[in-house]
């Protein structure tokens, strides 16, 4: 992605501005005189003045059409965490609005734990778990918007810094995007982490991926310029037996492959990595181009007669074919299961072609947020490890026919500390359903199981028992368990 380094007030302002005719601008010059009051003398690793972190943040937020609040807790998004500032401070001078924005992204510190003494990764875990507990969309977009300038901003910080800020973005912030709909975003994420991850591989993906296009660009760029004077609402109404359609057709434009992208298709049909890379890369696998189609929302409606896909019939049958395009199949996108059409054109350059409502589009770059009526929250969050918190999970029945969520895989030992730490330590044995058979601690749960847990004071935990659970709750009270025994018992 194309990164600005250097950004001012006034250029948050005048986007601002764009996208809000009436609006809270002083309360944005306030945000930032406070926050660069705050931050002043203070540098990154990058040796930046700090105060370019929440600019570069507020400017991604006002990109993204945020209101004044959310642009204005990005200023501020790091003044408690980092310049010990009073999160009251913070509500009295802007706004309740903003400051639980600012105190869901902001992480826990010593003085947060008064009469306990916990270890850096004690205290990281407890933060995530505050965060995904008080996470809602605008706060989860500050907390995105923070994320992408981390990443970016990394290439001076020594690996053993960088790999776990992909990681912790890998486990908590890209899941909490993509539950927000927001696959944009997430999208970007991943990228960015990929890059760090796997810096070797990513760069050559992108040496041997612009290779591809340079060595193609000549046919490329006649099918390029041939989609476009059939698809873009400027240039095809004059296609024969098009015009009924032309009015629904509301953009197009293509875009490079994210090297993420060229990357999972690598996973799903390489066996080898270095023996089949050479054979893999080229255009016959690859495609070069994603398009992007964006069509009327009226298409929607029950009435319209019509379906997003079937425009695109409608212009292959009668304009692509003809110019010597052809169909390959309809495939979905790893990361964000969308469908897509692989076309290629006479000199089998192979491309991506997505179909989306004005509606559809705007959710794939925005996120759940775009939807008036929206609201987000997480439920289930695990506290004893919350990047568990995204795992699949299935729906199980106490003995009394109430439900619960658990983990898929999830034993039933599991299950048993679910219901209570003391029935899991003194786990007997479990019936399932209507079944009488005695099943052992280490039987897995299917969806719908009715699970009975039979305990016994006498029996205690052996080191054991850890094979027979899958869960970081089970894992934790054994743990616990067993740390408090005295040596020799």
């Amino acid at each position: 992605m194309n990164y600005k380094m250097d950004v001012s007030l006034n250029e948050i302002l005048e986007i601002y501005s764009q996208n809000h005719k009436v609006g809270n601008k002083q309360g944005i010059k306030r945000a930032y005189a406070f926050a660069a009051k705050c931050h002043a003398g203070q540098k990154r690793g990058t040796g930046e003045p700090y105060i370019k972190h929440p600019l570069r943040a507020a400017r991604f937020v006002a990109e993204w059409g945020a209101e004044s609040d959310v642009i204005i807790a990005a200023l501020l998004h790091d003044v408690a965490e980092d310049c010990d500032v009073p999160l009251s401070d913070i509500n009295e001078h802007f706004g309740s609005n903003v400051g639980d924005i600012v105190n869901a992204v902001t992480a826990l510190s010593d003085k947060d734990f008064a009469n306990h003494t916990l270890t850096k990764e004690q205290k990281d875990i407890l933060s995530d778990a505050k965060m995904q507990t008080n996470i809602d969309l605008k706060s989860l977009y500050v907390k995105i918007a923070d994320r992408i300038d981390n990443l970016c901003t990394l290439d001076g910080v020594r690996p053993v810094k960088r790999i776990p800020k992909a990681e912790h973005t890998r486990e908590i912030i890209i899941p909490m995007a993509r539950l927000a709909k927001a696959d944009r975003f997430a999208d970007i994420l991943e990228e960015l982490c990929f890059k760090i991850e796997h810096n070797g591989k990513y760069k050559r993906i992108e040496k041997e991926y612009h290779q591809l296009l340079d060595q193609n660009a000549m046919t490329c760029k006649e099918s390029l310029k041939a989609l476009k004077s059939v698809f873009h609402p400027s240039l095809n109404s004059k296609l024969s037996g098009l015009k009924k359609y032309h009015e629904h057709i509301k953009d197009f434009f293509h875009s490079e492959r994210s090297y993420i992208s060229i990357s999972r298709q690598m996973n799903r049909l390489v066996q080898n990595l270095e023996n089949d890379w050479p054979a893999f890369f080229n255009k016959y696998n690859i495609e070069l181009y994603d398009l992007t189609l964006i069509v009327s929302d009226d298409l929607l409606k029950e009435n319209s007669g019509l379906r997003p896909n079937e425009i695109f019939f409608q212009y292959f049958d009668k304009a692509l074919a003809p110019r010597g395009f052809y169909l390959i199949k309809y495939g979905f996108a790893a990361s964000t299961g969308a469908g897509y059409f692989q076309l290629a054109d006479e000199m089998d350059n192979m491309y991506r072609l997505f179909v989306r409502t004005e509606l559809e589009y705007n959710r794939y770059l925005y996120g759940s947020i775009v939807d008036p009526d929206s609201d987000f929250f997480i439920p289930n969050v695990n506290r004893v490890d919350p990047r568990d918190t995204y795992n699949e999970q299935i729906k199980v029945y106490r003995k009394d026919g109430t439900a619960m969520s658990i983990d898929k895989g999830a034993t039933v030992l599991d299950f048993a500390f679910y219901i209570h730490p003391n029935i899991g330590l003194h786990f007997d044995y479990a019936m399932v359903d209507e079944s009488l058979a005695r099943l052992h601690r280490g039987t897995r749960l299917n969806d719908g199981d009715r699970i009975t847990i039979a305990s016994d004071e006498l029996i205690k935990p052996e080191i054991a028992w850890f094979n027979d659970v899958n869960t970081s709750l089970a894992k934790h009270y054994l743990v616990k368990y067993f740390q408090r025994l005295k040596p020799g018992m």
